[in-house]
């Protein structure tokens, strides 16, 4: 397997697919910086849903996208307002792949110059991006680090992907340099902790939030996963389902755990899509325990998709994310400024607003965004309104 550097076609530009009044995800520009598949990522996690989705690329090389920055400034020249970005969602953008980490540092760079609000998603460590001029300074960004459970836990779920100490250490390092920290404990099977630590498996749970607190984390995200038990051609997993695979790493450690994980992770119809959850009542019950130990450790808490805000998450939080990300406003010099008091939860935090912060009522929707509309002139009565 080799690497190969390609060209992406066509725009970057998608938001979040979801398409509903529940939506809990933030209006979002998604970069990614490879295509989706199972040779895209060198993890191998084996819950992953980006390394067999329908539009997986089964290629052989690792495929790594050389263009990205030529094809976002594109779309930043037409843009009158960007929204936060995300790098990246369908594979890690910190891997230790050199052609990666200098793709991933050229197109950073970029969104710095810009000035644009964004944030990283990784198991790897970010820190080859202090090698950028004002890394470490610039804001509005932060850097979630995913950790899904202890040392043990993620031997069997990511085995090659950084193990526990080395993604803590370079949590402790990134928030030594002052850049904001989250953590994603996401997801968290509890089934496995219970195979793994018996009667003592939420002591557990609560002993990773010392860490994450102690590493300087300001927020944890969590969800308790959602599985399919569709089949798909995979060399690495040998075509079995996200459930089969968990199911046989619980049933590795103890068949009654797997029991148990057969029994209580049942299929859900959702607006993020449907899949086999936690059973609601379980993982409402989770969720409020670790929110509560969360809270007395000075961090925030939030759920990823799968209860509502008011069941689960930290109150005041700007969302689920936690930290501010606002949309950018560009300038004369068309570069951008972050826009005071959005927080690009844009259905919930401005529904009934006439006035929105970023000046255009017509953003104030569940629908996920399109690019034609952040090219439009803002709301002059708005922006006049506000001074």
């Amino acid at each position: 397997m080799a690497v190969k550097l390609i060209a992406k076609k066509g725009s970057t530009f998608h938001d979040f697919p979801y398409s509903h009044p529940e939506r809990k995800c933030i209006h979002c520009w998604i970069i990614n910086v490879t295509p989706a598949g199972p040779n895209q990522c060198i993890h191998n996690c084996i819950y992953c849903y980006a390394r067999e989705a329908i539009y997986s690329n089964y290629s052989e090389d690792t495929l790594i996208y050389n263009n990205l920055p030529e094809l976002v400034e594109k779309d930043l020249k037409k843009m009158t307002l960007c929204p936060p970005i995300s790098l990246s969602n369908v594979s890690d953008p910190c891997q230790d792949i050199p052609e990666l980490k200098k793709e991933v540092k050229r197109l950073t760079r970029l969104l710095m110059d810009y000035g644009v609000s964004f944030f990283i998603t990784t198991k790897g460590d970010p820190s080859f991006l202090l090698e950028l001029p004002g890394f470490a300074e610039y804001r509005p960004k932060f850097i979630a680090i995913t950790i899904e459970g202890t040392r043990e836990v993620l031997r069997l779920l990511s085995p090659r992907a950084p193990g526990f100490d080395t993604r803590v250490a370079a949590a402790d390092r990134i928030s030594n340099m002052g850049i904001d920290i989250v953590i994603r404990l996401d997801p968290i099977f509890v089934h496995l902790f219970q195979a793994l630590y018996s009667d003592y498996w939420f002591e557990k749970v609560a002993g990773l939030l010392d860490v994450f607190a102690a590493a300087g984390a300001r927020h944890i995200i969590a969800s308790t996963g959602k599985l399919s038990r569709r089949r798909f051609p995979s060399a690495t997993h040998k075509g079995s389902s996200t459930w089969q695979r968990i199911y046989q790493v619980i049933y590795s450690q103890s068949p009654r755990a797997a029991r148990k994980f057969e029994q209580e992770y049942i299929y859900e119809a959702h607006w993020s899509g449907g899949g086999y959850r936690l059973r609601r009542d379980l993982r409402l019950s989770f969720h409020r325990k670790v929110k509560e130990l969360v809270e007395a450790r000075g961090m925030t808490y939030a759920i990823c998709q799968e209860l509502s805000a008011q069941e689960s998450d930290s109150p005041g939080i700007p969302s689920c994310h936690g930290l501010p990300l606002p949309f950018a406003r560009k300038q004369a010099d068309g570069k951008f400024k972050p826009v005071p008091g959005c927080t690009a939860n844009c259905h919930v935090s401005c529904r009934g607003l006439s006035n929105p912060p970023c000046g255009q009522p017509e953003l104030i929707s569940y629908e996920p965004l399109r690019l034609k509309e952040l090219c439009l002139q803002p709301n002059r009565a708005s922006l006049a309104a506000r001074g």
